[in-house]
């Protein structure tokens, strides 16, 4: 991490990392904004050099993905990274046990933010460039099987 790097955490909760601005729509203790994020971004065109997002697009209404998937591409500068965990509907259990999950992702989801076959069909304006998805498995000994 460099010093003077904007980064910007969404769906902080109570885990937002030190260095990042945290933007929650639930008042906790280390986040900076209060906002809802299904209503676009509090921040300026260009603003953030990396937008981290561990166990919160899942969270976001499936009619407004494309929404916010264009927000954070909006807010990140050019060359910027977003860096997120998600859980991954194809394993089932992770993403279909929390009644607060209103979006399903599996690892080709994401193509559709980098393939312009579909912006124009879907009106998604992000550009972004994939490094590198993974599947994980969550904590056995805390959830089970999954």
């Amino acid at each position: 991490m460099k010093e003077n790097e904007i980064r910007i955490d969404l769906g902080a909760g109570k885990t937002c990392p030190e260095g990042y601005i945290g933007v929650d729509k639930v008042a906790l203790p280390g986040v900076a904004i209060v906002h809802d994020c299904e209503q676009g971004l509090p921040f300026e065109d260009n603003y953030a050099d990396e937008i981290r997002s561990y166990d919160f697009i899942e969270h976001i209404h499936q009619d407004r993905v494309i929404h916010v998937m264009n927000e954070i591409w909006r807010v990140l500068k050019p060359g910027g990274k977003f860096v997120f965990k998600i859980p991954d509907a194809e394993r089932g259990q992770g993403w279909a046990q929390d009644p607060t999950h209103h979006s399903k992702w599996v690892k080709n989801s994401f193509k559709y933010y980098e393939n312009r076959y579909y912006h124009d069909m879907y009106g998604i304006t992000a550009k972004f460039k994939i490094g590198t998805l993974e599947s994980v498995r969550y904590e056995v000994e805390y959830w089970g099987e999954n």
